[in-house]
């Protein structure tokens, strides 16, 4: 397959402008609360099918209502409001009919998003339809909640989708779902997988609607491990048989990404013929057998993110999800209308979503959080939309750099480096800043915390640590029962490298991060004393072995007893590797002082990780600042909770590394 490498109107309802014309200046003192204020427009304008009609969620009395415009007349109409809702997550049925959910936004605290639901309307308004009830009527009704999943349109004038729901799959920790039609003027739900191979947790349906793939998980008796099979029929009458299995802990299962137009050829998304990184490849079915290679990247797994144009019939490239995200067309008019659009916005990430004639086009740079354009794709003309956050429109923020360095054992460990703009790149203050999972990983765009921190003379340095998810198999079970030990040293190197290329004064160092970045925050204030000046811990990990035994958190099941075991530590076997690894049993070697926050409802890391971690600082006389965020949960939703905390966050540091801290 032929690669194209390609890195990567609303006047009516809001007064016009140019196209977001002016040069930012340098400005060093924005307001801490603009940074964490929600954006000013919710989500991404979304193209009818025929690409004629326009639906945007835009602020009306401070929520978030659904209008749609006729991009032939301009004409713009509200289709969807509610005074105490925002509206949420629209899609299109057909070219008269959307679907949307509900929200409260950054307004309340995680315990009371009680949205959710699916709700229908037609473009002129008319004929509103309550598809599922959300939360808050569910639990008014006393009924159990039952959301569903849309995976995909029926296409052409139907009015019904495709959508899954796990309700007759409550009772399988693995999370086993269904597939429904569902009649968005009716309500009426048909059950399509009654005949199905088993617990599926993962269903794909050709372009003609046949559920054609079936992924199941089990788990195999005695060992525990978790174990992938994917089921394959030719047909909607034909019997289904397994193509695929792998077990989950030797990094070898099958994403399903999506049939071609022919509704033969098969994409997978994998690691195949012993390649340590995800790509996409044809299935032959004969041998049941990973095929061609169509896509890889050296640096990072591609593992979802094939780019479909219904209208066209094809599949016209890739997403891939790298350090800065960039795309490989298979389309020479896709890599083309990628061409002429960089070239219109030089210096930019440019994106776009091509329906008929029209294309909604996303920018963003150093000093754009966001812009939304209308293409004409006959006329050539751009239209601007929006600005994602215009209260920072015209402001100067600061780079994020993509860097590298060598772990002391030679591992290559990819990161992020934000530095503040204006300021001389030596001896710079510095926050190491950790992301959670940790098999997770940080991803290149706008960060309100990094930049925040930035804009007040900080760097920023966010690594992509041993057992970061979606750099390679290698890179993450590197970090397996690395708690503290080489995964902590990871973050370490990769400060001492930049004291010893002179961007930052190792005499001003604190190191912050959320749940497992909490974790490394507290560790590194027990291995590394004398590098820190402070530490900001929120809803972090403080005994990796609590993991396992607080029976109130989520962090339980099929998934902690086999992968969990694997990646954290046994809590049958490692219990030396435990006592080394746990920041509570250790605390007695901290001395700088911490700020931690936790949230009153998490499940994920329950307060209790904070309270004894705070008790045991204290009753040996560490200063430690602490704050319970009520109503919360595995961090903060509400909009007035991240403010507060960014303000927080930011006196905290700027007392012991800021200009006027002792050193």
């Amino acid at each position: 397959m032929k690669h194209y490498f390609v890195p990567t109107i609303l006047a009516v309802l809001l007064a016009g402008g140019n196209l977001y014309a002016g040069a930012a200046h340098a400005d060093t003192s924005i307001p801490i609360a603009d940074f964490f204020k929600k954006s000013e427009f919710n989500g991404r304008p979304v193209l009818s099918p025929d690409g004629r009609n326009l639906a945007v969620l835009t602020p009306r009395n401070g929520r978030f209502v659904l209008a749609i415009i006729n991009l032939e007349t301009r004409i713009s109409s509200v289709v969807a409001s509610d005074p105490d809702w925002d509206v949420a997550n629209p899609q299109w049925v057909n070219n008269q009919r959307l679907v949307f959910s509900i929200s409260k936004g950054g307004d309340e605290v995680m315990e009371k998003q009680t949205g959710g639901g699916l709700f229908a309307v037609n473009r002129d308004g008319s004929a509103f339809r309550i598809l599922v009830a959300s939360v808050k009527d569910a639990m008014n009704a006393g009924t159990p909640y039952k959301p569903v999943q849309v995976l995909k349109r029926i296409g052409d004038d139907s009015n019904d989708l495709i959508v899954a729901n796990n309700e007759r799959g409550q009772t399988d920790k693995l999370h086993a779902s269904d597939l429904f039609r569902l009649d968005t003027t009716t309500g009426r739900k048909t059950l399509l997988t009654y005949d199905n191979p088993g617990a599926v947790n993962s269903w794909l349906l050709d372009h003609a609607n046949v559920i054609r793939m079936a992924s199941t998980l089990t788990v195999e008796d005695g060992s525990k491990r978790i174990k992938q099979t994917v089921y394959y029929r030719e047909e909607e009458k034909a019997p289904w048989r397994s193509i695929y299995q792998a077990y989950l802990d030797e990094g070898k299962a099958m994403e399903l990404l999506g049939f071609d137009f022919d509704n033969k050829t098969l994409f997978v998304g994998g690691r195949f013929n012993g390649h340590d990184k995800v790509g996409v490849y044809s299935w032959n079915f004969s041998s049941s057998s990973a095929g061609e290679l169509i896509a890889e990247d050296a640096q990072a797994d591609i593992d979802d993110g094939l780019i479909f144009d219904e209208a066209r019939k094809k599949i016209v490239g890739v997403n891939v999800d790298g350090m800065k995200p960039a795309k490989q067309y298979f389309d020479a008019d896709y890599a083309r209308m990628q061409a002429l659009l960089n070239a219109s916005f030089p210096g930019e990430e440019v994106n776009f979503q091509w329906r008929g004639d029209h294309a909604v086009v996303g920018t963003t740079s150093v000093n754009n959080v966001g812009k939304l354009y209308l293409f004409d794709t006959r006329k050539k003309t751009l239209e601007p939309l929006y600005s994602v956050k215009p209260i920072l429109e015209g402001k100067k923020l600061s780079e994020q750099q993509v860097i590298s360095y060598r772990a002391r054992d030679g591992l290559n460990i990819p990161a992020y480096l934000t530095l503040p703009e204006g300021r001389a790149p030596k001896g710079l203050p510095l926050v190491a800043y950790i992301h959670g999972g940790p098999h997770l990983r940080d991803h290149f765009g706008y960060d309100p915390m990094t930049q925040m921190l930035a804009s007040r003379g900080y760097a920023v340095f966010q690594p992509q640590f041993r057992m970061s998810t979606g750099f390679g198999w290698k890179h993450h079970v590197a970090g397996w029962k690395q708690w503290g030990l080489t995964m902590q040293d990871d973050i370490t190197d990769g400060i001492e490298d930049l004291v010893k290329r002179g961007i930052v004064d190792r005499n001003r160092v604190c190191i912050i991060g959320a749940s497992y970045g909490g974790y490394a925050t507290m560790y590194g204030l027990v291995k590394n004393p004398d590098l820190y000046k402070c530490g900001v811990n929120w809803v972090g990990v403080t005994d990796v072995k609590m993991l396992f035994t607080v029976n109130w958190s989520d962090m339980s099941g099929p998934s902690m007893d086999n992968l969990g075991t694997k990646m954290h530590g046994d809590p049958k076997t490692d219990d030396a590797y435990f006592l080394k690894a746990s920041a509570i049993g250790n605390a007695d070697k901290i001395k700088a002082p911490v700020l931690m926050a936790y949230g009153s409802e998490d499940v994920r890391v329950p307060l209790i990780h904070g309270e004894k971690m705070r008790d045991q600082l204290r009753k040996q006389g560490n200063t430690v600042e602490w704050m319970v965020m009520t109503g919360e949960g595995h961090g903060w939703a509400k909009e007035s909770n991240n403010i507060l905390w960014g303000e927080t966050v930011y006196r905290f540091i700027d007392r012991y590394i800021g200009p006027a801290a002792t050193r």
